[in-house]
């Protein structure tokens, strides 16, 4: 085997020769693509440049029937001896064995052209050659000693055919021949290629990934650095349009059997083995793999780059690649290949066969497993296609409402009909219809899955322990998220119900979480079930935690007001779940994006609540929308993004939405967004509104007693201290604050109104009529009513608005008079904007000299 540099060397060196008087040849063989043509090329300009005659033919597949067809190209721009070309062409019409007077004129006029210069002849493609040719130039060959002549023969070897054995054989046998079987390139030559269209400084990375992509095949590097500019191109190698068709003309050069396993090989990828080859061609498949490696297609069995693969697919036609699938599959099935590998050919193509049912169900559970709930669809969709069962198209069909549901909760509105008659008739597994009450609750049916609840109950004697411990979760969930409709799900004591009462965190984490969650609705945050939320966390966060149980620990640590730990466990989750699917990534985000919004820290709240809603679209999230809403809401607000804020009230939530505990997190952030942009009485509205939701679900948790923080800023801001200062004063007496930020806001409302009371009594100020009525809008599905009129100072502002004035007329920042008045920038805008309205000015500027002649107040 001899490298791409030293060829060219070595037929340098046969031409020195021939110029010295000493008449050579060489017969280059290689693999497809792996040069020869460029190395023929090499010889005719070492002939040019030296002036030389150079002769040169490609022999042709079409013309191998054509007798003297190469011969004649040879001398077809070379003028012959009077009367030479009429000989050829009568010896052309002449039987083979006359060939031998064509053989002896060829020698004879090369001999006369060799008198004014040396002469090169090349053939490429000689394996093509008709029979004729063939016999003159062996001819030649056998004597080419005495003439100034180096033959130079180029023969594609190997790729699944034999080539011309004769021009091999004949030329071990000359000693005037050389025979150069040309091999892959090797790591300077490659580099030199690299180096010839990178430059030196970007050859030494890429070099690599080059080499493994093309396979040392000159054809397949020069095309892959053709397809892309020298500043696109990545080590990450695609392949273009380039080196598509560079495949293709080297697939045109194998043999049928080599094309054959070529495609076999495509269909197969990852699941490909000498064995199954074998069986599905029904043939030795070893050579021909061989040969495929040697053009450098493959490397151990696998194609060295997807477009090579896609090339050959693409090529294949769709009956035989149909073909191929179905044997494909049954032959892996009887290999007992994973049924993820069978699942990908039955896909592929129409097959009927019953056993693949349960090996597309068997791939689905197990693509669900591995978080690839996109394949599990796949799977699932073509097994529903074959049944026909109905029994078994009621299983498969809640089979993929759990796979879609992975993806997109939304999409399983469509199922929740049938799986509703499947339950009623009897069509589905108790743990099946289980799964069913989820989607019930999640997208606000729960009156349904209360009903299919107590149809369970009803059979609680006849399930097995582990559904009896599902049964009680199912209880547990659906008396957390719906405090009224599920109050009666909780009516047992945790010890009471199978499987929640034997201890606290067991071996399975969906009980442990049941028991956790059972413990937290029945006697509130104890320090046991905190301990015991904790331990779960730590045995769940690095092993895929399940998404339930890892929800109940964090809610337990949330109603405790350990919100800092909350926030370092929801940190694990969310930078752990990259490889989930984007239900358990969305849930983990919403959950983070939650309770950063009542840590203070707003910028990453906001971060976590639109991955979420990018991850599971609005429309998806069902009663749970509330959650990441609230919190993208709180977060503008805080952050004085009013308009993004406002475009989270313009998206659709469920009406029973508002029976949920993700309704009430929306309330208080819609009461927020009011709070930000004015809308006091309307803000008054959802603060009282949640009020009244905590009592009614005896509901005592600080977080949730932020609405009292967040109206006692409305009440300061429509003069009514009293009442701001009742509110606060109730939010900071909580045993457990749970939120730093919270407490400081309303430790600095507290100042503030202090601040107003002491400036009340040094101006002699009456007293303000407590204007807003303690039961504004205590629904929080009814329309807020418009603002009425707020008590005006002598100038026809109101004492917040006056406030403000005053700070802008002394030069602060709308930055700085929100610090002072614990408000946002938004808010002291806002106010700006009615002040220049009231008084007629156009900007802060005009204020110092407008209130003082309006007010007799200097600034």
């Amino acid at each position: 085997m001899v490298e791409r540099c030293r060829a060219r060397h070595v037929i340098g060196s046969l031409f020195s020769q021939v110029g010295e008087g000493a008449g050579r040849a060489a017969l280059v063989t290689g693999a497809p693509g792996m040069g020869k043509t460029s190395l023929i090329r090499h010889a005719q300009e070492l002939g040019e440049d030296s002036g030389a005659v150079v002769l040169t033919a490609v022999a042709s597949a079409a013309e191998r029937d054509l007798p003297l067809g190469v011969i004649s190209q040879l001398f077809a721009t070379v003028p012959l001896p009077p009367g030479q070309a009429e000989v050829l062409s009568e010896l052309a019409e002449v039987p083979a064995p006359v060939t031998a007077k064509a053989a002896d004129s060829l020698y004879r006029h090369l001999a006369l052209l060799t008198q004014r210069a040396p002469v090169i002849l090349t053939v490429d493609d000689a394996h093509d050659i008709d029979a004729a040719s063939l016999q003159c130039l062996q001819h030649l060959m056998r004597r080419v000693g005495a003439l100034r002549v180096l033959v130079v023969l180029g023969e594609r070897a190997d790729g699944g055919r034999q080539g011309s054995s004769a021009l091999t054989a004949d030329c071990l046998r000359i000693p005037e021949c050389t025979l150069i079987r040309l091999s892959p390139l090797c790591t300077e030559c490659t580099e030199s290629l690299i180096a010839e269209h990178l430059g030196d400084d970007r050859t030494a990375r890429m070099a690599p990934a080059l080499r493994q992509a093309s396979g040392g095949s000159p054809l397949f590097l020069q095309a892959l650095l053709w397809d892309r500019s020298a500043e696109q191109l990545t080590e990450a190698l695609v392949g273009g349009e380039l080196f598509r068709l560079a495949v293709q003309y080297v697939l045109d050069q194998l043999d049928p059997d080599a094309l054959r396993v070529a495609r076999a090989l495509a269909v197969l990828g990852a699941s490909a083995t000498q064995d199954c080859l074998d069986r599905i061609l029904q043939l030795r498949t070893a050579p021909a793999m061989s040969a495929l490696e040697g053009v450098g297609l493959t490397e151990a069995g696998q194609f060295r780059i997807e477009a090579a693969r896609t090339t050959v697919l693409e090529g294949t036609a769709p009956a035989e690649r149909a073909a191929l699938h179905r044997t494909a599959a049954r032959v892996l099935h009887e290999s007992g290949a994973a049924a993820g590998q069978v699942a990908q050919h039955i896909v592929a193509a129409p097959a009927e066969d019953p056993w693949t049912i349960a090996v597309l169900r068997e791939a689905a559970t197990q693509a669900l497993a591995d978080h690839d709930a996109i394949g599990a669809a796949t799977w699932l969709r073509r097994a529903y296609d074959i049944s026909t069962s109905a029994r078994q198209r009621a299983e498969i069909r809640v089979e993929l409402a759990q796979a879609e549901w992975e993806t997109d909760p939304g999409a399983v509105r469509r199922y929740l009909t049938d799986l509703m008659d499947d339950h009623v008739d009897g069509r589905l597994s108790r743990g099946q219809s289980m799964t069913l009450i989820t989607y019930l609750l999640w997208l606000g049916r729960p009156e349904e899955a209360a009903a299919i609840l107590t149809d369970l109950d009803g059979s609680r004697d006849e399930l097995s322990g582990e559904l009896r411990v599902r049964l009680d979760t199912t209880h547990v969930w659906f008396a957390y998220f719906y405090p009224v409709l599920g109050a009666h799900e909780h009516a047992a004591a945790p010890d009471e119900r199978t499987g929640l009462g034997g201890g606290v965190v067991a071996v399975d984490p969906h009980s442990d979480g049941a028991l956790v969650l059972s413990s937290l609705l029945s006697q509130g945050p104890t320090g046991g079930a905190l301990d015991a939320a904790e331990r779960l966390l730590e045995g769940v966060v690095l092993h895929d935690p399940p998404v339930a149980p890892a929800m109940a620990a964090l809610v337990s640590l949330i109603r405790a007001a350990r919100l800092d730990r909350a926030a370092e466990w929801c940190e694990l989750l969310v930078r752990g779940a990259g490889p989930r699917t984007p239900l358990t990534r969305a849930i983990f985000a919403a959950a983070s994006a939650t309770v950063e919004s009542w840590l203070g820290n707003f910028e990453l709240a906001r971060e976590r609540a639109d991955e979420a809603l990018t991850l599971i679209p609005p429309q998806a999230w069902g009663v749970a929308l509330g959650l990441p809403l609230a919190a993208k809401v709180l977060a503008c607000a805080e952050l004085g993004d009013n308009d993004a804020s406002a475009e989270c009230f313009r998206i659709p939530v469920p009406p029973v939405m508002f029976q949920t505990l993700p309704g009430l997190h929306y309330l208080q952030a819609r009461g927020r967004h009011h709070l930000s942009v004015g809308r006091y009485q309307a803000a008054l509205g959802d603060f009282y509104a949640c009020r009244d939701l905590m009592a009614a679900w005896k509901l005592d948790v600080s977080v949730f007693t932020a609405w009292r923080v967040y109206a006692a800023e409305v009440l300061i801001e429509v003069d009514s201290p009293g009442r701001a200062r009742a509110l606060l004063t109730a939010e900071l007496a909580e045993p457990a604050p749970g939120s730093s930020w919270l407490r400081s806001r309303s430790l600095a409302l507290l100042e503030r109104v202090d601040s107003l009371d002491r400036n009340r009594a040094s101006a002699s100020l009456d007293q303000p009529t407590e204007r807003v009525p303690d039961q504004a809008l205590r629904s929080p599905m009814s329309p807020s009513p418009a603002p009425g009129p707020e008590r005006a100072a002598g100038d026809g502002l109101t004492r917040a608005e006056h406030r403000v004035a005053l700070m802008a007329s002394d030069g602060l920042t709308n930055r700085d008079i929100a610090e002072r008045l614990v408000i946002t920038p938004s808010t002291v805008e806002q106010h700006l904007t009615r002040i220049y309205h009231k008084l007629g000015v156009r900007g802060r500027r005009d204020l110092p000299q407008v209130l003082a002649d309006r007010t007799g107040v200097r600034p």
